[in-house]
Parts: C-alpha cells; sequence; structure tokens
C-alpha cells in the first residue's frame, strides 16, 4: 500500500516529466498539507510555498479576516509565480503566526528553487465562489491540481487540535477554541463542536484534562446561591 505522501511523489514526478512547473495542492485546514509539502522537498527537487505566506503584512492585515479570501497579497503572488516560472527560483515572504500577539506579521523572505513550485492552500484552485473571483487568474497559473480528501472532516480537527496541543506544551502561540473554531471554518458550512472534540477544545482551553465539578454546600440554598455566584466569578 502506497502512502500520501508517494502518491504525491509520484504525482509531481510525472508532471515534472510533462514539462509542467507549477502545481496546486488543496485541502481542507488542518488536514498536513504543509506537512506533506515539507516531506516532499526532502525527496525531490521541489519548492514548496504555503498560500498562508501571502497574507497582507500588518498593519494591513487588521482590515481582513485571516485565511478568508481577501486576506492575501495577490500581486506579490502573482509575481512569486511568474519569477518562478521564468527563471526557476523566486524569492517569497515568511509569515509568522505568532508575531503580533498571535495575529501573525511577515518576517522576512526565503528563496524558492526547484524543478517544480507546489502551492498549497485550503482554496487553491477552487473556482465558482464569487469571493475567490480575483485569485482565478492565479489558479490559471497552474499546471496541475491535486485534491486531497481527508477520511473525515471529523479527522481533519482531531488532527489540527493536536497540533495545537503541541504547540502549546512547547510554549509557542497556539490557537484558544474560539479562534480555532474560526480558522478551520470552510465558507458555507458550520463547525459542530461533539465529543471527544468538544472535550479537547476544553483541554486546550484550560489545561485541564476533564470537565471540572465543584459541589457546594451551606446551610441555605440563598448561602449556596451566594457561594455559587462567587465561585463563577
Amino acid at each position: 500500500m502506497f502512502s500520501s505522501i508517494d502518491l504525491l511523489e509520484q504525482w509531481c514526478v510525472d508532471r515534472a516529466a510533462a514539462g509542467q512547473k507549477i502545481l496546486g495542492l488543496c485541502a481542507p485546514p488542518g488536514s498536513g498539507k504543509s506537512w506533506l509539502a515539507s516531506q516532499l522537498q526532502i525527496r525531490l527537487s521541489v519548492a514548496s510555498l504555503s498560500l498562508d505566506d501571502l497574507y497582507w503584512p500588518q498593519p494591513q492585515l487588521q482590515q481582513y479576516q485571516r485565511g478568508l479570501p481577501g486576506s492575501h497579497d495577490l500581486p506579490l503572488l502573482k509575481q512569486v509565480l511568474a519569477d518562478f516560472r521564468q527563471h526557476g527560483k523566486a524569492m517569497a515572504p515568511c509569515f509568522v503566526k505568532g508575531l503580533a500577539a498571535g495575529a501573525g506579521d511577515r518576517q522576512g523572505q526565503r528563496p524558492l528553487v526547484g524543478d517544480l513550485l507546489l502551492l498549497e492552500g485550503w482554496c487553491v484552485g477552487a473556482r465558482g465562489v464569487p469571493t475567490l473571483q480575483r485569485y482565478q487568474p492565479l489558479w490559471q497559473q497552474l499546471d496541475g491540481l491535486l485534491l486531497l480528501r481527508p477520511p473525515s472532516y471529523g479527522r481533519v480537527m482531531r488532527w489540527r487540535l493536536q497540533a495545537e496541543a503541541k504547540q502549546r506544551r512547547r510554549g509557542e502561540a497556539w490557537l484558544p477554541a474560539t479562534e480555532l473554531d474560526r480558522v478551520v471554518r470552510v465558507p458555507g458550512l458550520s463547525n459542530i463542536w461533539v465529543p471527544p472534540i468538544r472535550n479537547r477544545i476544553d483541554m486546550l482551553a484550560t489545561g485541564i484534562k476533564s470537565p471540572v465539578g465543584i459541589k457546594v454546600s451551606g446551610a441555605s440554598l440563598a448561602e449556596i446561591d451566594r457561594l455559587t455566584g462567587e465561585i463563577e466569578r
């Protein structure tokens, strides 16, 4: 049985043999696109670029909801794709999500060099969505597009929660439950957080591995009500 990275590698090899230069990789938020792309760079002469790196810098990014259409610097992305197609190399910005108090900001640049450029993002290549109309000229520059379908949307949620938990344990910037809900939301769909996902979010937000119940005793209902109010505060 072939793994996902094996299949992605063979797809890129076949595309490169056909003379193609710029490929797209699309999958839901949190499904492992960036990890697959990083592993691919170890195996092949492939430069990987996340659409996340094309977020507007601060303070311009504050005008948009990060991750949704409009929050990306499309003129810069157009230039990066054109440079890579012509020269086989380009300079791309680096976006660090932990900067600006968790809002994220650009920090420097990095070179993109390789036989192929793999552009990955949740909306890469998407069509038929009015808010993505301005992205269409860029998608037309893709020589090929691969859509990854995870086993289930619930599995994607679990993977993303695990990633956030690792960042929290390392003392790095991590997303609270409300922000995570926004980031992994696909336009047109609503997230329904049910156990065990709901329990996992509570654990991330509080650091406590299970719900906490407090038994309050008192001489009267009024006293119990007063004590309960103090605990809630």
